[in-house]
């Protein structure tokens, strides 16, 4: 089921709650990240979206102890460029696993694009997405 699809059911399902749909986009990351001996040692860029999805009761408080913050999500993102990854699908899931951290996210979908990758296309990547149980 895509992301839009499990917007499209909390929307028909609405109980009174407000549903949420956060957005991190363009997020740069410098990551050892590949398969190929030329990528081994050396750092690429890769672009990260990340959309988060939060079905709660909306309290109208002004005040970002209400709300889910982004910054959890930037903060973890930025801290991977430090690991190593063989592949793009290891490093979607583990963005994927941390979007889904707090328990107000009912779920989650990231995408990851290595932008240098190939001359003759702008980016080569991939989209995981995840809904809790």
């Amino acid at each position: 089921m895509r992301l839009d699809q499990v917007i499209e059911n909390a929307l028909a399902n609405a109980t009174g709650e407000d549903v949420f749909v956060y957005r991190l986009e363009g997020v740069k990351l410098d990551v050892e990240i590949g398969i190929h001996d030329y990528e081994r040692g050396v750092k690429q860029r890769v672009l990260v979206d990340v959309v988060t999805l939060v079905s709660k009761d909306w309290s109208g408080a002004d005040d970002i102890a209400s709300v889910v913050d982004y910054d959890y999500i930037l903060h973890g993102i930025k801290a991977l460029e430090t690991r190593q990854f063989d592949l793009q699908e290891t490093l979607c899931g583990v963005i994927l696993q941390l979007a889904l951290e707090p328990d107000a996210v009912a779920a989650a979908q990231v995408t990851t694009r290595k932008v240098d990758a190939y001359a003759d296309a702008d980016a080569v990547g991939l989209t995981r997405f995840r809904r809790k149980a």
